[in-house]
């Protein structure tokens, strides 16, 4: 994993931290959803594995990649379109750039 790559992953591991703790309902008791803080942290350790060598990039930000879209599809099921839609907004922004820097890194 190239520098690049691992700041962006340690910053989108701090994302879904940041969404966990959103979720968690410790700052903001109208956030709390149990089921999302749980997967966001989840999503979030894959991350920090991957910095750590454990996973490769690809396989980790396929992972992430899938729960994110299917959190995103609860949202807009639910009608949450506020906060957390933003929030799956700005993780696929991340996602983004992040699978731009695998599959160049693949490529070069």
């Amino acid at each position: 994993m190239n520098g690049t790559l691992r700041v962006l992953t340690i910053v989108n591991a701090l994302i879904y931290f940041g969404a966990a703790t959103y979720h968690s309902g410790l700052l903001v008791p109208a956030g709390a959803l149990a089921a999302a803080s749980i997967a966001e942290a989840l999503l979030g350790l894959v991350l920090v594995a991957t910095t750590a060598g454990v996973l490769p990039p690809r396989v980790a930000y396929i992972i992430v990649l899938t729960g994110t879209v299917f959190g995103l599809a609860i949202v807009v099921a639910r009608g949450l379109l506020g906060v957390d839609l933003w929030i799956h907004v700005v993780m696929l922004l991340g996602l983004t750039l992040a699978f731009v820097l695998v599959f160049a890194r693949r490529r070069a």
